[in-house]
């Protein structure tokens, strides 16, 4: 269950703070005040895309954070020790996210940065969400499939992974057999265009940091005549002179001599003569490194031309395979091994083969056992969801699931037939309206209808999972009048054993919520904020009496607003 809920700089709120409460929590709110921003914030924070467009302007990063009790969700808890993270089932857990413009995001879970996976692996335990455009979800096959295995429960969710499993490695064999078994004159070609490639980085005779050094060396010997020039300048000036000129070290020993003699008459002398004497020394060892570095530079034309032509055969190499030495080596490295695939013998096309069979038998096995299960399940699917559309005055829809197989249990496996969600195709058909073919549910259903039969099915799907928490974006689209209350009465009961939190524009289902939320838009200092405040019963009376009366609140109103709310709980009462 959502406990509390915090966000930080996200859009246009700059900070909020609310508690959830155990039954339907209801948020109403003027139409563009930010209810659809809190829906947002909880799908980024349950693992949704980050996006840095939200983070408030003029703000560095948004945070989003939520407490969720966790004492009853033994899937949550096995997730956390699988996942090796500290938790107290009674105070339970936080989940937090960070989106900032540095892209240095982060999500936690007490604390512990974790990898996007793994807060999804949790949050599908913890909340569903059903957004405004979760109803055209429902045209889609994959989700239909997706629906009723959630029905079927636990032992369809094993046998879905199975399958899962199975089919990955098949589609990997598969596509290594293709590879090995290609047409053989392009695989002749492949093998001839592989060995050329490898012969020419063969023959080369890389090495790592080698183009580095070339280059270091390249520099030195073009530039050898004037290093030549200024080294012997400064050698000739420091250790040989003209003949009317003496040396520099020739001078320092001179110096060092006079001073030694006066250093007999005050001692304090002697410390400047060690240290003239230790200079000299250092010099004349610079001008033997010199002379010595003299003697080794020579400009050789020849060892230039070797190394420019190095350079060149490697800048083609790079232009080819990689933008450095240590990529071309990896490149190599790659294509020796795809060309010892393809070069592979018989006998492991034959393995291959073997073992493609064996993934073809066992996928058929499992898939079957996940489609027996599903056509079991079907006629007690249907009948659940025709009795909660009679409950939301579809009481004269009929409802069936038609499956049927992608695939002939006596033909070869091909990927373009089987997924990884089994061997079924599915359709939901409905017909709305006595003497009404059955037709697929977005050939025939009005946006009420849509809205009432996905109500429908989150119902059944949330008595048959352990989610907690469930959201409802707007539900009540395409509707109004009797069939708002309906709605409501229909959120107050699936409120009965799960935490529900509507967003809503219809004062007919705001009054059955056992908790009210206001939702507004206030502008200071020329900044726009988003503010969600908990409603007394006087505030709550006052906010149906604008749903229902819109600008204008009369003692009328004011009254209507107040029957409904006795009334909704009059009818709690009996649930």
């Amino acid at each position: 269950m959502l406990l509390n809920l915090s966000i930080y700089n996200f859009a246009l709120i700059e900070k909020l703070q609310v508690g959830f409460h155990a039954g339907l929590n209801v948020i109403t709110g003027e139409t563009g005040a930010g209810k659809s921003i809190i829906i947002k914030a909880l799908e980024m924070l349950l693992g949704g895309r980050a996006s840095t467009e939200y983070i408030r302007s003029g703000q560095e990063k948004a945070v989003i954070e939520a407490n969720f009790s966790i004492k009853d969700n033994e899937k949550v808890q096995n997730k956390l020790k699988e996942f090796g993270i500290q938790y107290n089932s009674v105070e339970g857990i936080i989940l937090t996210r960070e989106v900032s413009h540095s892209g240095n995001n982060r999500s936690r879970i007490n604390g512990r940065i974790v990898t996007l996976d793994m807060t999804r692996a949790i949050s599908q335990y913890l909340i569903e969400i059903h957004g405004q455009h979760d109803d055209q979800l429902l045209f889609k096959a994959s989700n239909q499939l997706m629906l009723l295995d959630e029905f079927a429960g636990d032992k369809a969710k094993g046998l879905l992974e199975e399958v899962g499993k199975v089919y990955e490695s098949l589609k990997k064999k598969k596509k290594k057999f293709a590879t090995l078994n290609q047409n053989e004159k392009e695989r002749a070609r492949k093998v001839d265009l592989l060995k050329f490639q490898i012969d020419e980085i063969v023959k080369a005779e890389l090495t790592k940091g080698e183009m580095e050094e070339l280059l270091v060396e390249k520099k030195r010997l073009s530039n050898a005549e004037e290093m030549a020039k200024v080294t012997n300048q400064v050698y000739n000036q420091l250790y040989e002179s003209g003949f009317q000129e003496m040396a520099i070290v020739d001078q320092l020993h001179q110096f060092d001599k006079d001073l030694s003699t006066i250093a007999e008459l005050d001692p304090k002398l002697e410390s400047i003569v060690e240290l003239l004497t230790d200079a000299t020394y250092k010099l004349e060892e610079v001008a033997y490194e010199l002379n010595d570095y003299q003697d080794g530079l020579e400009f050789n034309s020849q060892r230039l031309n070797e190394i420019e032509k190095r350079i060149q055969v490697i800048n083609q190499l790079k232009r080819k395979y990689g933008d450095n030495i240590a990529e071309i080596l990896e490149y190599k490295a790659e294509i020796q091994a795809e060309l010892e695939e393809l070069t592979v013998s018989e006998e492991t096309l034959q393995e291959l083969e073997k073992e493609i069979k064996g993934l073809e038998v066992k996928y058929l096995e499992v898939a079957n056992q996940l489609s027996n299960l599903r056509k079991k399940v079907a006629h007690d699917f249907e009948k659940k969801v025709m009795s909660e559309l009679q409950d939301l005055s579809m009481g004269k829809s009929e409802f069936e699931i038609k499956l049927t197989s992608k695939v002939d249990n006596d033909i070869d496996l091909s990927l373009n037939h089987i997924t990884a969600y089994g061997i079924d195709n599915i359709q939901f058909l409905i017909s709305p309206n006595p003497g009404e073919d059955l037709k697929p549910l977005a050939k025939i259903a009005s946006g009420g209808e849509l809205s009432r039969t996905m109500l429908a099915l989150k119902k059944i799907i949330a008595e048959s999972d352990q989610v907690q928490t469930l959201i409802f974006d707007e539900v009540d689209t395409g509707i109004g009048g009797r069939i708002a209350n309906l709605v409501g009465e229909k959120l107050a009961i699936i409120a009965q054993s799960h935490q529900v939190i509507c967003i809503t524009h219809l004062p007919q289902i705001a009054s059955m919520g056992d908790t009210h939320y206001y939702i507004s838009k206030d502008m200071a200092a020329n900044h726009t904020k988003t503010k969600l405040a908990y409603l007394t019963e006087e505030a709550r009376i006052k906010e149906l009496s604008r749903m229902l009366g819109g600008s204008s609140l009369t003692d009328t109103t004011r009254e209507h607003a107040h029957e409904m709310i006795r009334l909704a709980r009059k009818k709690k009462g009996n649930f």
